[in-house]
């Protein structure tokens, strides 16, 4: 009786070791977007799906938890389990420009850095049949009409703070329009229903090359490879340094071989070429950065936007 009580014990600790060494990740990971369905974040991610089955060994699955300028998603990933279930694709509006607009209940320190996507610019867009054939006549006629014009944004973030400061910089009294992400209100550029938007390049590209938009003018230091004709703010007299990045976080506190893991992972999906043909087709510009870099970038921009927001009178109280 004890020989099998001995062998039964054995068998119910066998049992558990192989329970408790299951390979990570034993079922789809989820990626959660803080923003609408059809922008940049989402873009990147549906890049990234194209690769990552086969580097994770498991499906990467989307879902979209919208609201407060990327707040609602972000603060739900900063509280789950970090067990490498539930990640988060970021841009600065989740983590460099909404903190510094308004009080959040995470931080730059709630999560773990995985690395980043991809950066491009930010590009100012009208209508096709729009009456603007360069940025120039653009200003010139706000400026005649002050109060008249309307400029699609987000909210809050990044895509919000940047536009402040292409408006007051520029000297133009434009109206911004608030939706809930890119894809939202480059539709209302369609519609008539503003008259410009302020938008990531990758959201609104299908757009400019489909002759449905006009891209009058660029962020950062030098003009757009496909765009050679367009010129930055930066040659317009309007200092706009601003790009938008796309990365990966996950929440604080992941064990270190899984977060290791997913590191390597996002490294291996980025180069690979499914993403990068998956990438092209939807205008994201691959620009892998690993965790330490891509932290760095962010915790740097991060006071950059800090000061922006104290400038413009828009810091959290």
């Amino acid at each position: 009786m004890k020989a099998r009580a001995v062998v039964a014990t054995w068998l119910v600790l066998g049992t558990i070791g192989v329970a408790a060494a299951q390979p990570y990740p034993s079922k789809p990971i989820e990626i959660v977007n803080s923003f609408a369905p059809g922008g940049t974040a989402d873009l990147n991610v549906r890049a990234l799906q194209a690769a990552a089955q086969k580097v994770l060994g498991q499906p990467l699955v989307q879902t979209f938890r919208q609201g407060g300028g990327g707040v609602v998603g972000t603060s739900e990933v900063a509280t789950s389990e970090p067990n490498g279930y539930k990640l988060l694709v970021v841009s600065p509006g989740e983590l460099t420009a909404g903190p510094n607009l308004a009080k959040t209940s995470y931080t730059l320190d709630s999560f773990d850095f995985v690395g980043r996507v991809s950066s491009r610019p930010y590009g100012f867009v009208v209508k096709s049949d729009a009456k603007w054939r360069d940025f120039a006549q653009f200003r010139k006629d706000v400026s005649q009409n002050p109060g008249k014009y309307t400029i699609g944004t987000t909210p809050r973030g990044g895509v919000f703070l940047t536009a402040q400061h292409l408006i007051r910089h520029g000297g133009m009294e434009l109206l911004a329009v608030p939706y809930g992400g890119s894809g939202p209100y480059l539709t209302a550029v369609l519609g008539g229903h503003v008259h410009a938007a302020w938008a990531p390049l990758p959201s609104a590209e299908s757009y400019i090359k489909s002759g449905q938009m006009r891209l009058l003018a660029v962020t950062g230091p030098e003009r757009v490879n496909g765009y050679p004709e367009v010129p930055t703010f930066k040659e317009l007299g309007i200092d706009s340094p601003f790009l938008l990045w796309i990365g990966v976080v996950a929440p604080k506190g992941m064990p270190a071989d899984r977060l290791a893991f997913l590191r390597k992972s996002l490294e291996q999906i980025v180069k690979d070429p499914a993403f990068r043909q998956a990438a092209e087709k939807v205008g994201v510009e691959p620009a892998y950065a690993s965790a330490d870099a891509f932290e760095k970038q962010v915790r740097e921009e991060y006071q950059v936007f800090a000061r922006l927001a104290k400038e413009l009178g828009l810091a959290p109280q």
